[in-house]
């Protein structure tokens, strides 16, 4: 039996990306990087929310943030518009952070996501390293804002990638994801893991 629905082949995909000029600058950025701010909408929200977490957790001297405050959310959507809530996030955040410690990965299926693209475009005129990863070329991303497209038809396609990507970057920079075998066993002394 085969699966209902299409992924696309994405682990080739996953492959022809990794391959490109596009990935090992994307990789450069997140080694030099000492603070890395993930950013996207609806279900790419969450799986910036779960990489910055892994990444925290599994790459030594680095801090990964996503936009997890709703009521920063709300508040700041309401008062500014849903555009530049990010924009509004950074803005506070990064205004102690000096901008060549810090990069700001923005993430959209088509690329076109007003509020991810206003807020690379901050950045990158703020003097933060930018960053968009994407399902489809974005065609309203300034130049000046590096971007890997996965060319992707379908929405969960582009969110099962990005998972695979960020897990792949923790490798390349040199971490590495544990086996469960590996954290059963690291974890077997463990008062936490007492039956």
């Amino acid at each position: 039996m085969s699966l209902s629905i299409n992924f696309e082949n994405i682990e080739q995909k996953c492959v022809a990306a990794a391959e490109t000029k596009e990935y090992d600058l994307l990789v450069e950025k997140v080694k030099k990087a000492k603070k890395i701010f993930l950013i996207g909408n609806g279900g790419l929200h969450f799986v910036a929310n779960h990489m910055a977490t892994d990444l925290t957790r599994l790459i030594e001297n680095k801090v990964v943030y996503s936009f997890e405050s709703v009521g920063f959310i709300t508040s700041n959507a309401n008062d500014h518009g849903f555009e530049k809530m990010f924009v509004r996030w950074l803005e506070t955040v990064c205004a102690v952070e000096n901008p060549d410690d810090c990069l700001i990965i923005g993430l959209s299926c088509s690329g076109n996501s007003s509020n991810v693209v206003r807020s690379l475009h901050w950045g990158h005129e703020n003097n933060f390293p930018t960053f968009l990863i994407s399902g489809q070329k974005s065609l309203a991303l300034k130049d000046e804002v590096d971007q890997l497209c996965f060319n992707c038809e379908y929405f969960h396609t582009v969110e099962v990638m990005c998972l695979m990507v960020f897990y792949d970057l923790i490798h390349r920079v040199g971490s590495h994801c544990p086996s469960i075998t590996e954290e059963k066993k690291r974890m077997a002394d463990s008062p936490l893991r007492k039956v």
